[in-house]
């Protein structure tokens, strides 16, 4: 199977320029249709390397090249400074572009040289508290990087990792074991809203002031870690009461999860235990015998060119108890598959929701492989996830591990107030200790709130059901693709009025121009007419917007290659955007119904463009509406 048209096309280029000279021929796409479709830059390549003029190399090569009998590019020209630009038979072109839609839609997003065995981590938020924005950050990239390797063809693992273990549970089972928390939250408050804004502040408060509670949060979280201890059993009974409430808001989110592996299995089924023997037999740890580290195992960094500079990482306290870089080591030898040790699952009933969780009393699910881990942690983390990859290495564990960073999430001092806080500067920041979070559920249910009413003003003979209904894919929409937009090495500052406009950068731009185009088939069925058949030429000369439509849509697959190579999801939200954005000047410019010799092949457009960006918004997580 040749695939879209636009990789045979890439292809015969390339083909055509090495047979005419060029070395490695470079072809890319242009950045306007009045330049064609594909340029090569190789003769700037080989005037630098020769000493010859671009132009005059380029000329060279146009005068010994030959495209293929049949081919869809019908002329090249040499263009100054030295550009080759390749031109196609436009009207060719979107014929076939979108008769391969309209016949496989789906096969625009296979990548077929992409890993076949992925493992995604992502959300692991501490079951101590209720999911903030930043959380909700972390919930968007991973999820959307599980969607998307699903969609170019690999078998995806979405594992969340719940840390049941260390000084974030100690702090919870202290609150409720010796300050007299009780077990149940004030009416009308959430369990995991409970333990972080409530328990989590306060005796984080204690522990500051008395050196007291601070020695018995270490003690507990050194108990936590043995099985059969009351505290052991006590932590994983409250972090699953956390992980209730969050998986409803990261369900809310369009999020799903293969497997739910806790922390504490980590350490108890020996997991642990093979990776600290294997790093001894690496050579990779020592126990210290002198200074502030006195009495830990550490990970001896002095081999690695930039974490040596910056002092060795502790793995094992002097107490006992582990660290949590020691934990992620273990636990990324298993997800990359190397481990002999075997993690043991089984199926709980978690609010109506049926997970598979790790279990010290499970079923072993049999062994894995993975081409890919991707673990989405944010960039504090950066450190601590180099240790891991170094460790790996130093193992000799196979396989590409990567961290997914991403920065912090702030909100606009206008959103910031919507949601009842009071603001000092334009952007407002989250400080967990102070208990200042913004809860994704608040966030959603502000979004909601403010899409509702407006929908009820322009729809005010909908039921209020459909209201809230519409509201809420809006809501969602919005929220994700605020979370996906900006690249993930910067800050988001993010304001809700401004995420939910119909206009612009946002999630309901992109919602809203899906409902035009489905609002034209809807009314082309009830005219009785129908769509094209797939061999029927376009008119002979297509307007610029309907070249402009036709070129974004051809080019999904190579946005989708580039996305599952590099990770870069800010390449798919700008391929939808632009997308979304060509079909609404070609919706506002070219009339489908009722025009003509340009019915058949408009309307045939206009379902192509259905096809490819209502599955650029599922993979984003964006909800698809038929009505806004």
């Amino acid at each position: 199977m040749e695939g879209p048209v636009i990789r045979r096309l890439i292809r015969e280029a390339s083909e055509a320029l090495e047979a005419a000279g060029l070395k490695d021929p470079k072809v890319t796409l242009t950045k306007s249709v009045k330049f064609g479709l594909l340029t090569s830059t190789s003769s700037f390549e080989e005037a630098r390397r020769t000493g010859v003029d671009p132009m005059e190399r380029a000329r060279s090569v146009l005068g010994q090249l030959r495209l293929p009998e049949g081919s869809l590019l019908e002329k090249v020209e040499a263009a100054p400074p030295g550009y080759i630009n390749f031109h196609p038979s436009w009207g060719e072109l979107a014929r076939a572009v979108v008769s391969e839609v309209l016949a496989a839609p789906d096969a625009y997003f296979r990548v077929e040289d992409g890993p076949r065995e992925v493992v995604v981590e992502h959300t692991s938020v501490n079951p101590n508290k209720a999911l903030h924005i930043g959380h909700a950050r972390n919930v968007c990239i991973g999820d959307t990087i599980a969607r998307v390797m699903r969609k170019a063809g690999a078998r995806v693992l979405v594992i969340n990792y719940v840390d049941d273990s260390g000084v974030q549970m100690a702090e919870l089972l202290l609150g409720f074991r010796l300050l007299g928390y009780p077990l149940e939250p004030r009416e009308g408050m959430r369990f995991d809203e409970y333990c972080g804004d409530v328990v989590y502040v306060e005796v984080n408060r204690r522990a500051e002031a008395d050196p007291e509670v601070e020695r018995q949060r270490r003690e507990i979280a050194r108990r936590i870690e043995q099985r059969g201890t009351e505290e052991f059993e006590q932590a994983r009974r409250v972090a699953l009461m956390v992980l209730r409430d969050q998986l409803k808001t990261t369900s809310r989110l369009g999020a799903t999860y293969d497997l739910l592996v806790r922390e504490s299995d980590v350490v108890v089924t020996g997991l642990w235990a093979e990776a600290f023997r294997r790093m001894k037999e690496a050579g990779l740890v020592r126990f210290v015998e002198e200074g502030p580290k006195k009495g830990c195992w550490v990970v001896d960094l002095s081999g690695h060119p930039v974490l040596s500079k910056e002092g060795d990482e502790v793995l094992v306290k002097s107490d006992g108890a582990t660290t949590y870089v020691a934990r992620d080591i273990a636990f990324a030898m298993w997800k990359m598959g190397a481990s002999e040790t075997r993690l043991l699952f089984r199926r709980i009933e978690l609010d109506g929701q049926t997970v598979t969780m790790s279990d010290v009393e499970g079923e072993d699910l049999g062994p894995f492989r993975s081409d890919l881990v991707v673990t989405v942690v944010d960039s504090r983390q950066r450190r601590p996830q180099e240790v891991v990859r170094y460790a790996l290495e130093r193992m000799g564990v196979k396989g590409r591990y990567v961290h997914y960073s991403y920065e912090p999430v702030a909100l606009s001092r206008r959103s910031a107030e919507l949601l009842g806080v009071k603001a000092e500067g334009e952007v407002v920041h989250m400080s967990g200790r102070r208990g200042l979070y913004f809860k994704a559920e608040e966030v959603l249910d502000k979004l909601k709130e403010v899409a509702a009413r407006e929908t009820r003003a322009r729809r005010p003979d909908w039921s209020e059901e459909k209201v809230r209904e519409v509201a809420e894919a809006l809501a969602v929409g919005a929220f994700r693709y605020g979370m996906l937009r900006i690249e993930s090495d910067r800050q988001i500052v993010f304001d809700l009025e401004e995420s939910l406009r119909l206009e612009g950068d946002t999630g309901p731009y992109l919602q809203y121009s899906v409902v035009r185009a489905r609002k034209i088939l809807q009314k082309a069925r009830e005219a009785g007419i129908g769509q094209i058949a797939p061999d029927r030429s376009p008119p002979a000369e297509l307007s610029e917007h309907e070249l402009q439509l036709v070129r974004e849509l051809a080019v999904t697959p190579l946005v989708m290659e580039e996305v599952v190579r590099t990770l870069y999801i800010r390449s798919l939200v700008t391929h939808a955007r632009n997308l979304a954005m060509r079909f609404n000047e070609f919706y506002e410019r070219c009339p489908v119904i009722g025009s003509g010799e340009w019915e058949g092949f408009r309307l045939s457009l206009v379902g192509a463009y259905d096809r490819i960006e209502s599955r650029l918004l599922e993979l984003l997580g964006i909800p698809v509406l038929d009505e806004i």
